[in-house]
């Protein structure tokens, strides 16, 4: 009984270990998508002139680089380096109005169905420049992560009963018991 105990409380272990470091990668990944928009976000906020796309319009996409949007204080936009299906996607209002009363906000938004991006606002003298990225290249990382570990946990667990199997072969010699405590004899 104590080796199933001590098996269970090795598979227990293990899974919480693998699942922590995934949770550690995936939240990391996530967090790591909010840099270039944020720095996008305080190039913007440095320049100084009008509100102006700077370059072509991109078309917002899976593979889509770091885009900018600038809100006016009515959340109109302002203008944009990119669009979606030929007009400037507009961000949730709670966004706009969160970035402006914390400074900052930083946010997954879903535009449509299979676009998924990082997006950070910022406060800029009643406007907000919104800045984000696609979040493809950070979930197709994650989805590798979880296959790799997925595999090392599933080999532990292959491991760890492996090892409660061998310990029951190798308790079982003619005369004995395996159930019962100690070496008894069967015909005791």
């Amino acid at each position: 009984m104590r080796r199933i105990i001590w098996c269970v409380a090795a598979a227990i272990i293990s899974t919480f270990a693998f699942g922590s470091i995934y949770v550690a990668f995936q939240q990391t990944g996530r967090h790591g998508a909010n840099t270039a928009p944020a720095a996008a976000a305080a190039a913007r906020l440095q320049q100084e002139g009008p509100d102006t796309a700077a370059g072509p319009w991109l078309e917002l996409a899976p593979d889509s680089g770091v885009f900018l949007i600038v809100y006016g204080d009515d959340n109109s936009p302002l203008s944009s380096t990119v669009t979606l299906h030929g007009t400037i996607p507009v961000v949730p209002a709670g966004v706009l109005e969160a970035a402006r009363a914390l400074g900052t906000d930083a946010v997954t938004w879903q535009p449509e169905t299979g676009l998924r991006m990082a997006v950070v606002a910022r406060k800029a003298a009643g406007k907000v420049v919104v800045a984000g990225q696609s979040l493809a290249p950070v979930e197709a990382s994650d989805r590798v992560t979880l296959l790799i570990l997925a595999g090392g946990w599933l080999g532990s667990m292959f491991v760890i009963g492996g090892a409660l199997g061998a310990s029951v072969l190798l308790d079982r010699s003619p005369g004995t018991v395996p159930w019962r405590r100690g070496r008894e004899s069967a015909g005791q």
